[in-house]
Order: structure tokens, then sequence, then C-alpha cells
């Protein structure tokens, strides 16, 4: 079996799992709640697999750069699940790890996403700054569009560092800046990886 073949595989599992999560999703809330960066970075991941499984032997550009962006979004929410809410909501790992659809969206589908990107996954986007950076748009417009609707009290949160008024203005500040440079170095990181796999199996 080819490595390609090998990522037709877990793409189209990565397709099935996230529709089982996004439906467990909609049991536990009632909804499909867009105010949740899992949430969205999960539906982005299910749109570039979707677009990945119809072009996987000649993915243009476009779709190589969604699949690396989408990869992004998800290794996110796995690491800021692992090192910022567990501790934050007191470790509580049957919540975070077990309960309706965070076994798929915060662990299986990450990691999944990440391994079939970085080895069994056609991918030639250079690592370049300027492409760092177009990766952090889809975090960026989130962050934008829920800090705002936080300042105007349409929601509160979901997440602790999004509650304006539960904080400082500088804390604000600080995780927004802490949290985009940790994703530009994640994204630098990501291609860093996969260039050096490309490399050793030419």
């Amino acid at each position: 079996m080819e490595k390609y073949d090998v990522g037709l595989i877990l793409n189209l599992t990565l397709i099935i799992l996230e529709i089982i999560g996004l439906v467990l999703c909609y049991d536990a809330l009632g909804c499909i709640d867009l105010a949740y960066y899992t949430i969205d970075s999960n539906i982005f991941l299910l749109l570039s697999s979707i677009l990945y499984v119809f072009s996987r032997k000649n993915p243009s550009k476009s779709v190589q750069f969604f699949r690396y962006s989408a990869t992004l979004s998800v290794l996110i929410t796995l690491l800021v699940v692992v090192f910022v809410l567990y501790p934050m909501l007191d470790f509580n790992f049957e919540y975070l790890f077990l309960a309706g659809p965070n076994p798929y969206m915060h662990v299986l589908c990450p990691i999944i996403a990440l391994v079939s990107f970085l080895f069994f996954e056609k991918n030639e986007v250079e690592n370049t700054l300027k492409n760092n950076i177009r990766s952090l748009y889809f975090t960026l417009i989130y962050a934008v569009i829920l800090i705002t609707l936080n300042i105007l009290r349409v929601v509160n949160g979901p997440y602790p560092f999004l509650k304006v008024y539960e904080q400082s203005v500088l804390m604000s500040v600080i995780w927004i800046v802490a949290i985009l440079g940790f994703v530009l170095i994640l994204s630098n990181i990501l291609l860093t990886v996969k260039e050096l796999d490309m490399i050793l199996n030419v």
C-alpha cells in the first residue's frame, strides 16, 4: 500500500469521526455552537478532508494550504486543551477527554490529522514567514469575532481567556499575543517537520 493510500484511509476515517463528533455535539448542546473554537476547527478539518479525498492524487496548492491550516487549527485545539484548559478546569480529565464529542474533537481527530498530514499526504506548502502568517487567519478571525462578541456581551467566553470582563485589559492582551505567537511558532514547526519527512523519503 502506497503512503498516499494510507492518507486516503486516514482522511476517510477523519470524515467519519468528525461527523460522529458533530452529532454528539448537537446531542449535548442542542445545536452546533460555533462560539467554540474546538467545533469550528473540527468543521474546518472535516471540509479539508473532504476536499483532500476528492483531489488526493493531484491536490491543488489551495487544497494543500487548506489542509495545512486545518491541521494546524486542530493541533491548536489539542494543545490548548492539554496545556491551558486542563489545568484551568482543575484537571477534569473525564470532562475534557471522555465526555460527549470531546474524545473525537479534542484528541482522536487532531492526532489522526497530524499523522496524516506529516507522513501520508502530498503537501508542498513552502515554509515561509508569509505562509506561516497566512495560516493564522482562521484563528485570528475567530479571535476577533469572539472577543468582539464578548465585549458586546453577546456571548460570555466560552473559554476563560476570552472573558474580557473577568480579567484585566492587560491580561486579555497578553493572552491574545501569547496564543497568536504560539500559533505562529507552531505553524513553522509543522512545515519544518513536513519538509524533513519529504527529504528523508525522497
